[in-house]
């Protein structure tokens, strides 16, 4: 036993040894630290920050609210300079070449000029797409309710075999405390509500035993919510681009069409991304997607033919993508450089086009877990920022001050002021 915890304490020590030799290293190749919190000053009017771009004097353009929403531009201080409801949850965001502003949620598409005014507004293609499709969706409910039934069966078939044999002991020889409360107590509680759960079901089933037309209506209309919202909305020239979930399974489109919301099409299907996540931006080079659920960026042209893909997974984040799925956005600067934010471990790289890593931006302090990191790379100065969705409010960088190695008391003080 002995040999087992201390085998344990080594592995532990050197994983813990592991991953402070990788951030330490990261650390030292980054160029960027986080300097401060940007925390939007709406105490009368608080909301959810969804998504975030920059515009072209880098100032925050947030998407924020459930929906009704608003689009607030804000300055470095969070101060709100500008703000404007919209319709609907507003959950993607972005400015066009024009200096427009392009917002997409729960299947609807807004274009808005800076001071808010609404120039144009659509039905998503792929909103009209799903209306349109009852019969697949009817198809992938009835599919869903009949798996959402057969983990019970299991359940309750696996408990009921448990009883038997803790009855079939029991008869050779007394059951011990513990094995006698599972046999009294706790597995009778747990298979009664399990029956009762599946008696539920049941009761909502036709004589066929498949679900009530009630129950396959109402998971239609839960399917048609969940696959109308809008994840990503992009522009370049006269296209504009939305990510949305794929009509059938559960994978990611690309749907392209003209400035005016117009002669939608689906150019990409098939992408895989987890937690509701696919972000796809687009830049005079092309289109990038953050492919997270397959670790890769991948490069294709306005036609949806792939050009290049790059990235891998890789545990310590240094010559891959960390954590289960990333990265989960991209960017650009002015220079058409690409930058990747990984959610979990709040990093931010720069690569060319051509996928070939450029530098590590550096981390942020980030509360784990798979969401949108919304980054935004500053068209007027060096700063990054990102999105830290769980506690609502965008982590901003700076380039690291240039100082002498004898002067470390400067640099405790910079990190200390990033906290």
């Amino acid at each position: 036993m002995r040999s087992i915890l201390f085998s344990l304490v080594v592995v532990l020590a050197t994983q813990y040894s592991s991953a402070a030799t990788t951030a330490k290293s990261i650390d030292d190749l980054s160029t960027h630290h986080q300097v401060a919190v940007i925390k939007i000053a709406d105490q009368d009017n608080p909301m959810k920050i969804n998504a975030f771009c920059l515009d072209a004097k880098g100032r925050i353009v947030a998407a924020c609210g459930t929906g009704p929403g608003e689009v607030r531009i804000v300055n470095d201080d969070g101060d709100i300079l500008q703000s404007w409801k919209v319709e609907v949850k507003p959950e993607a965001i972005n400015v066009a070449d024009d200096g427009s502003i392009l917002v997409g949620g729960e299947g609807k598409l807004f274009r808005f000029d800076g001071q808010g005014r609404e120039l144009q507004s659509a039905d998503s293609p792929h909103a009209q797409k799903l209306r349109d499709s009852k019969q697949e969706l009817r198809k992938l409910a009835i599919s869903y309710l009949d798996r959402k039934r057969r983990p019970l069966q299991s359940r309750i078939a696996a408990y009921e075999n448990m009883i038997k044999q803790l009855e079939q002991r029991a008869e050779k020889s007394k059951l011990n405390e513990s094995e006698q409360r599972m046999l009294t107590e706790l597995l009778p509680k747990m298979l009664d509500r399990y029956r009762e759960q599946l008696a539920a079901q049941q009761a909502d089933e036709n004589e066929d035993k498949g679900p009530s037309e009630e129950a396959i209506q109402a998971q239609v209309d839960t399917l048609i919510r969940s696959k109308m919202r809008v994840s990503s909305i992009s522009s370049s020239g006269d296209h504009v681009l939305i990510s949305t979930s794929a009509i059938e399974g559960y994978g990611y489109d690309i749907w392209k069409m003209s400035d005016k919301f117009t002669d939608g099409e689906v150019i990409v299907t098939g992408l895989r991304g987890c937690c509701g996540q696919m972000d796809v931006q687009c830049c005079k080079q092309g289109i990038f997607v953050a492919e997270n659920s397959r670790d890769r960026v991948v490069h294709f042209d306005f036609d949806g033919q792939e050009i290049t893909h790059w990235g891998k997974s890789d545990r310590t984040g240094i010559n891959g993508f960390s954590s289960c799925c990333n990265p989960m956005n991209v960017c650009f600067d002015s220079n058409g450089h690409v930058y990747t934010a990984e959610s979990s471990v709040g990093r931010i790289k720069q690569f060319n086009a051509q996928g070939e890593l450029l530098a590590y931006i550096g981390d942020v302090d980030l509360v784990p877990g798979c969401k949108n990191v919304s980054i935004g790379v500053s068209p007027v100065n060096d700063n990054i920022y990102m999105l830290d969705l769980t506690r609502n409010h965008i982590k901003l960088m700076q380039p690291k001050p240039e100082q002498p190695s004898d002067q470390p008391g400067q640099e405790k003080s910079t990190k200390s002021n990033a906290q």
